[in-house]
């Protein structure tokens, strides 16, 4: 794995480290150092993957420019492996090792929950991280800066888009952590707006797959729709296993976190009916200049990469990050790029819906869509 990332970012080792103790955050002139914690092996591996290569599909374009303002990117990206403990060490020495400037791309909630006091005390911006938590959101923190929408958000869409199709009774299946109770409770909120309860709820251990008893236990209710909130692996074990215990009259839906490439691949064969939601517009859509722009650079960089929604977020990171940083000057220091961020209003990026900031508010985006999953392929559902 330490091949695997040098080899991802090593058109970018003509940079020299700068020595810990010669600045306070490595901005030289020549460069600027960021970071990231990722799952790069394990279970969760598809979405620190894609979140690194698409970031890094955007810096080495940018950096075949000639960086921002004459300085050159440089990402380190350590491996977590979804493992909240990995995490903290990990983030502990990007920040007092390797003195990065902020954070970028952190995956995963139970993970990134972990180090949020950490930046805060410290003063490091943890900038775009690939999770929904409405901790993160909720109250707004200082360095704490997000573009997609939150699990409550996505919960919301998806509970109203049953309910006008005349389902009632919606039951969750979701991972025993802080990521699956943001999910959870996020449908449940909005069951509330109707009031209707949970119909079943079952839950599972992260990096577990067996899912039989989970399966059994919702089907006592006599769910229409089953809401999951997990990884691709135990999702898809739990749709196939309902299938084989009777549920093919009973919808699927899932959040965006799930990967719906890493779940439409395990589902190839599968006829449920399986739903997920999304935060970005779907990498098809070439008529959106980031989109077209995204494909673009993956083929150029990345050719042997099929692109897919994870990455494209990653690209979507990274190019909010380069216009930050572009509009912060040619001296950036950490407080500027935080209040650079929070000026940000009705930015286009290029996906058909502004980005916005402000003091008080620190999620860019709010549009959810939702997709289907239909022969292996992500169909976008029209609004």
């Amino acid at each position: 794995m330490l091949f695997f990332v040098f080899c991802l970012f090593q058109p970018f080792s003509r940079i020299a480290p700068q020595a810990a103790e010669a600045t306070e955050q490595d901005v030289s002139d020549s460069g600027i150092l960021i970071g990231t914690s990722v799952p790069l092996t394990g279970h969760a591996s598809y979405l620190g993957i894609g979140i690194v290569t698409g970031m890094n599909a955007y810096f080495k374009h940018v950096n075949s420019q000639g960086g921002i303002h004459g300085r050159i990117i440089r990402c380190l990206a350590y491996d977590d492996d979804y493992n909240p403990p990995l995490m903290i060490s990990n983030v502990r020495r990007l920040i007092d090792k390797d003195r990065v400037f902020a954070l970028i791309g952190l995956v995963g909630t139970p993970t990134t929950l972990t180090i949020v006091e950490q930046c805060q005390q410290q003063q490091i911006p943890l900038l775009f991280p690939f999770t929904g938590a409405i901790e993160l959101r909720q109250p707004v923190r200082d360095y704490v800066l997000n573009l997609r929408p939150s699990y409550w958000d996505e919960g919301a869409a998806a509970v109203d888009y049953f309910i006008k199709q005349g389902k009632r009774r919606i039951a969750v299946f979701y991972q025993n952590d802080a990521y699956g109770l943001n999910g959870r409770n996020g449908v449940e909120r909005r069951l509330i707006k109707y009031d209707l309860a949970l119909a079943a709820e079952a839950s599972y251990i992260r990096g577990v797959s067996d899912v039989k008893t989970q399966v059994q236990k919702i089907k006592k209710s006599n769910p229409d729709v089953v809401v999951m909130i997990g990884t691709a692996d135990p999702c898809a074990a739990f749709i196939l296993e309902a299938l084989r215990q009777g549920m093919q009259d009973v919808l699927f839906s899932n959040v965006s976190f799930v990967g719906a490439h890493e779940l439409a691949k395990r589902l190839s064969d599968c006829r449920a009916t399986v739903f997920v939601t999304q935060v970005f517009p779907s990498i098809a859509d070439t008529s959106l200049p980031a989109v077209r722009e995204y494909r673009q650079l993956m083929q150029t960089f990345f050719p042997a990469t099929q692109p897919d929604q994870v990455s494209l977020e990653g690209f979507l990171n990274a190019k909010l990050f380069i216009e930050a940083l572009q509009r912060s000057g040619v001296d950036p220091d950490r407080e500027s790029l935080v209040k650079t961020i929070e000026d940000m209003h009705e930015f286009d990026i290029g996906i058909g819906e502004k980005v916005n900031f402000s003091r008080m508010d620190h999620q860019g985006l709010d549009k959810i869509y939702l997709t289907r999953i239909i022969d292996g392929k992500i169909i976008y559902l029209q609004d």
